[in-house]
């Protein structure tokens, strides 16, 4: 069964490097270029056509990858569809992401302005001793282009999608999360201490959840 890998905002296939020595043949979906304007149901649509439905496949998304890993469940059908440190419902996201769509306060931020931000956090994980992590993630900060991250926030803000989710979605979460708190999460199997990046930081315990739910498939 083919597996769909699919980054997160800011990031490319660089970011799965642990996972794919787990899933032989595991393709990554990394992000296209998106229209000015265009929702997440618009984009994941154009997307759909680089995804081989011919054959059973799973969708594996991980922060905005899970996002439109949702959006194409609508519109494509995976046999399964797993969330790493993501959000499968609008009431996921924390008050103060949906209170943006209001009050428009992200609009002041560049996508430059968030690149200087993750190299913030690529410093505290540095700090604690995670140089690997940081180190690809300061190359895919420095790779992306800040018009993708402006439309990607922006995106996420005004997300508005049906409550008609997939209810056999699986959803794995660190209790660490920072962007996305667990408190918010419905029914998730919860990674200990895992943050935003715990893919990457705490790959081990999320492989180890990763392969059981993938060998159930």
């Amino acid at each position: 069964m083919k597996v769909y890998l699919l980054p997160g905002l800011g990031a490319d296939k660089r970011m799965y490097q642990q996972q794919l020595k787990i899933i032989p043949g595991a393709i990554v979906l990394e992000h296209i270029t998106p229209v000015k304007g265009e929702s997440i149901s618009t984009y994941a649509g154009r997307l759909a056509a680089l995804i081989d439905t011919s054959t059973p496949f799973i969708l594996v998304g991980t922060s905005l990858g899970g996002i439109v890993s949702v959006e194409l469940s609508r519109i494509i059908k995976p046999e399964k569809v797993i969330l790493i440190s993501s959000v499968k419902q609008r009431n996921e996201l924390p008050l103060f992401i949906r209170s943006m769509r209001y009050l428009k306060l992200h609009r002041l931020i560049s996508g430059n302005t968030f690149k200087r931000f993750n190299k913030l956090m690529v410093r505290r994980l540095d700090s604690r001793g995670d140089s690997p992590a940081a180190r690809v993630i300061e190359a895919m900060t420095n790779d992306v282009a800040p018009e993708f991250i402006e439309w990607a926030v922006n995106a996420v803000i005004n997300w508005i999608p049906s409550e008609n989710y997939r209810p056999d979605i699986v959803h794995i979460h660190g209790t660490n999360d920072q962007l996305f708190p667990i408190s918010y999460i419905k029914n998730p199997i919860a990674i200990k201490n895992g943050s935003h990046v715990m893919n990457m930081t705490m790959s081990y315990e999320v492989n180890k959840v990763l392969q059981q739910v993938l060998d159930e498939s």
